[in-house]
């Protein structure tokens, strides 16, 4: 029996042990803040802005999120709430804002100050408004901050749109001149209009003698993937089962990507992703390989990123349990996420819900390949900490199930149950363009081999998590149900780590 404390340890390292990122530096003197690298977006949705005894986020995460591999938070602010009827911010809100930031910078964060009232500066009816209260809002900020260290950063607007979007140029303009009286090299982020997309770029106009400004765009896309279910948007709320990390949705990433880089060295800008991550209607092991494959191209092309969110929905940070979300975390910042699990607790270790969820044995022993013209063998392999399988492929088959891996499920499966499978998986060439997709499925393990979940994943020259996901339409025993992964036309060396399957796994 798989005891809870090298279960906890082992799924720290495998849930994301993903060689695609460089850990951020250490920071740099207050004066010389170095560029943002890895951050998380705090407190939009926290009760501690109206009743500080309610506080959901405390100022001891400030540290958490730094020993978590993290040198920035983004604070999204609703401060036009906070104004009485000439504009002017509460005593009270402006002591909560401080004590964050106080937090954050001893706790060696550089923190973001984000005015985030995006839907108040939306309808034609409100943005003359919004333009008052933006402008009273940075007036009275900029001049509070004007000597605070380089590691505070101003962020005009959060994701402009609708009504803001014909006169944003304007609006930025205005609030940046602002800005530079009291502040003239603060660094200060701004995003193009129509929810900072990628797409609008080209429409932002930026004065080309302030070299202290950040560009930042937010990543959802596909937003029927990481919207799927979510209550706010009448034409995803009803969306589920859509999954990602086709052929397809990886070369559409690297497009937008590179579009992205191509126009930040013609305008000579540094970039910010402000915002990306998934929810958890997407289901875990989806989140874990979009939001590993997000954040790796990102940091490939030298862009910073701020992950959505700490605490609310598509959370990072479990306040339950007191810890973060492993496998998000993992996917975010892999090698902290790998080096913490051996010095965890004991009772860390027991504690960890995923144990209970867990219908497999996950060692890379318990897969068994069959097939003629096949050879198998372990590797060491950076996403167990151990070691992969590497099947050694002389040729391609007729038929993508006349070679196989296969790794069985003792536990059983009730009609209904949300089934999770997540592994790790590579082609084993030097060619960095390769890539193949391959049936991976639960299926009954005699004949007639009925599919229980089913999808297809892609194998490329990177170790990369690949998952698939569903629901059971019936119910079987333990010990009748395996996992499969269908290698008969790959026809070159695979390497394999070990699978987790997981039935029902929510974090708490």
């Amino acid at each position: 029996m798989l005891d809870r404390s090298h279960f906890a340890r082992l799924l720290s390292l495998s849930w994301l042990a993903l060689c695609l990122a460089v850990p951020a530096p250490a920071l740099a003197q207050a004066d010389a803040a170095p560029a943002l690298k890895r951050g998380v977006n705090i407190v939009g949705y926290d009760p501690l802005w109206t009743e500080p005894a309610k506080a959901r986020f405390q100022p001891r995460h400030m540290q958490a999120i730094r020993d978590g591999g993290f040198d920035h938070v983004r604070l999204n602010l609703h401060a036009f709430a906070h104004m009485d009827g000439e504009q002017r911010l509460s005593a009270q809100w402006l002591k909560t804002l401080d004590e964050l930031v106080d937090a954050g910078l001893k706790a060696g964060l550089q923190v973001i100050l984000d005015e985030h009232n995006f839907n108040e500066c939306a309808k034609p009816a409100d943005i003359d408004a919004c333009r008052v209260r933006l402008k009273a809002f940075w007036r009275q900020i900029a001049t509070r901050y004007k000597s605070a260290p380089d590691a505070v950063v101003f962020e005009i607007l959060n994701e402009p749109n609708g009504a803001a979007d014909a006169v944003w140029n304007d609006m930025l303009a205005e609030n940046l001149a602002i800005i530079r009286e009291s502040n003239p090299t603060r660094r200060v982020v701004v995003g193009p209009k129509f929810w900072n997309s990628l797409d609008h770029l080209d429409s932002l106009r930026l004065p080309e003698g302030d070299r202290r400004l950040i560009v930042t765009f937010h990543y959802y896309t596909p937003m029927e993937f990481t919207h799927q279910g979510a209550s706010w948007t009448p034409q995803f709320q009803k969306l589920s089962g859509v999954t990602w990390g086709s052929i397809a949705d990886r070369e559409k990433l690297q497009k937008d990507m590179d579009r992205v880089k191509a126009w930040a060295d013609k305008a000579g800008r540094p970039i910010l992703m402000g915002e990306f991550g998934a929810l958890e209607s997407a289901g875990m092991a989806q989140r874990v390989v979009w939001t590993s494959a997000v954040a790796g191209a990102a940091e490939s092309r030298g862009f910073g990123w701020s992950y959505w969110q700490f605490d609310s929905d598509f959370v990072l940070w479990d306040m339950k349990a007191d810890g973060w979300v492993k496998p998000i975390h993992g996917a975010l910042v892999p090698e902290k996420a790998a080096a913490a699990a051996p010095a965890a607790s004991a009772a860390a270790r027991q504690s960890d819900p995923a144990l209970d969820y867990l219908i497999n044995t996950p060692r890379v022993t318990t897969w068994s390949v069959y097939g003629d013209g096949q050879s198998s063998q372990q590797v060491p392999c950076a996403a167990t900490g151990k070691v992969c399988l590497r099947i050694a492929l002389a040729s391609s088959k007729p038929n993508v199930w006349d070679i196989g891996a296969v790794a069985p499920l003792q536990g059983s499966i009730s009609k209904g149950d949300k089934l999770q499978v997540v592994a790790w998986a590579r082609l084993d060439t030097e060619d960095a363009k390769a890539q193949v997709v391959v049936p991976m499925l639960l299926q009954v393990g005699a004949p007639p081999y009925t599919a229980v979940v089913s999808g297809s994943v892609t194998l490329t020259s990177k170790l990369e998590a690949i998952a698939i996901g569903g629901v059971a339409a019936e119910s079987f025993a333990g010990g009748t149900v395996n996992l499969a992964l269908q290698l008969g036309q790959v026809g070159q060396p695979v390497v394999l780590s070990a699978p987790f399957v997981l039935k029902n796994y929510k974090p708490q």
